[in-house]
């Protein structure tokens, strides 16, 4: 087999942490509803040549994984995490970043995004010309990005500095129900805009969260600490004993996952089973919303407004040891995000989002 011809979405030192022997996890699959509890580990979350034929993609993840599996083995050993500004710090945050933007579930999102906002551009240019035929075929015709993931990794390169100022801690599991993970295992929520209409998970909103399982036992905990109170022991670890605080950071995962849960070998009989059946009709069909709204109609031009973003969760994370600061916010209107953490940070990003588009502007006109 070429070598970096197996890109895996999901690393496979990740996976180890819910692994009794280094080699095989636990794999619910979500589609068929089967159990596999000794799944090999490099066969999971993996396609060929994922990220492109270019092996540096694959180089680049790895040095990056390594960086973050001695995180998370200190994480778990000494339970503790990077101070804020160290080097370490920012490994952590740019892995994050990069995590979560480069799976299936992320391209698809990406690709479902972009298709809608192409198709509604058609739509409207069709119905001011009168074009039937176009008009009847949209419906129909299907629209492929195929560099979607590199896109999406290649915004996260940049975007990730804007998880920068959560805060992050470690929660213990101290109840009998383990965590589990997903193929898409970095979730992001904001329990503050729930219920909104729109997608408000954006890396700079205000409210956001960030889950990550690290084994059955432990988790990393992201959140704006403006917009939320943790309890905390003296050593700065949230310790949990209630089982419906853990389903409910696994529901997460059932939410996020684009085909597979990964869980160790303690989970309990039944469990993966009735969750399932839970998220049967919850999952999203669609991970996208999108709106378009006329502003401006003359007869010379059509000016609309377009907004899309993640699919709201179907999830009330009303966990015990997490409480709002801030008063539940009014209904956004629909081409509306929530406001930014901090704003100077998003202006410094666009201009990096900006050069960066620049310069692949360049590059593609020189071949």
């Amino acid at each position: 087999m070429p070598a970096y011809k197996s890109h895996h979405y999901v690393p496979q030192m990740y996976m180890r942490l819910f692994s009794a022997d280094g080699m095989r996890v636990g794999v619910f699959v979500i589609g068929s509803g089967k159990f596999i509890p000794r799944a090999p580990i490099n066969g999971q979350a993996c396609r060929d040549y994922f990220y492109g034929k270019d092996p540096r993609a694959e180089q680049a993840f790895g040095k990056i994984e390594g960086q973050a599996a001695r995180i998370f083995a200190d994480a778990i050993e000494y339970r503790r995490l990077p101070g804020p500004g160290s080097e370490d710090h920012e490994w952590l945050i740019f892995f994050l970043g990069i995590q979560h933007s480069r799976t299936m579930s992320a391209a698809q999102q990406h690709n479902e995004g972009a298709v809608k906002a192409l198709k509604a551009m058609l739509r409207r240019q069709a119905k001011l010309e009168g074009d039937n035929r176009i008009l009847e075929a949209l419906d129909t015709v299907r629209i492929t990005r195929t560099n979607a993931v590199s896109e999406v990794v290649g915004y996260a390169t940049i975007g990730a500095n804007l998880l920068a100022d959560l805060t992050l801690i470690l929660v213990e599991n101290e109840s009998d129900l383990p965590f589990v993970a997903s193929d898409a295992p970095v979730v992001l929520h904001n329990r503050v805009y729930e219920g909104q209409r729109i997608g408000v998970t954006g890396y700079a909103n205000v409210g956001l969260q960030l889950f990550l399982p690290l084994g059955s036992r432990l988790a990393l905990l992201g959140y704006d600490a403006a917009a939320y109170d943790a309890k905390r022991d003296g050593d700065g670890i949230v310790r949990l004993q209630r089982a419906e605080d853990v389903r409910l950071i696994n529901d997460l995962q059932w939410e996020a996952a684009h085909a597979v849960l990964l869980v160790a070998s303690d989970i309990p009989g039944g469990e993966l089973q009735a969750r399932a059946e839970h998220w049967r009709s919850l999952r999203k069909a669609e991970r996208v919303v999108f709106s378009e709204e006329v502003i401006d109609h003359n007869a010379t031009e059509v000016r609309t407004r377009l907004g899309s973003g993640e699919a709201p969760s179907a999830i009330a994370l009303d966990l015990s040891f997490m409480t709002p600061r801030v008063p539940t916010p009014p209904q956004l209107a629909a081409w509306e995000v929530p406001p930014f953490r901090d704003p100077a940070r998003v202006a410094r990003t666009d201009r990096a989002f900006a050069s960066m588009e620049e310069w692949d502007e360049r590059r593609g006109r020189h071949g």
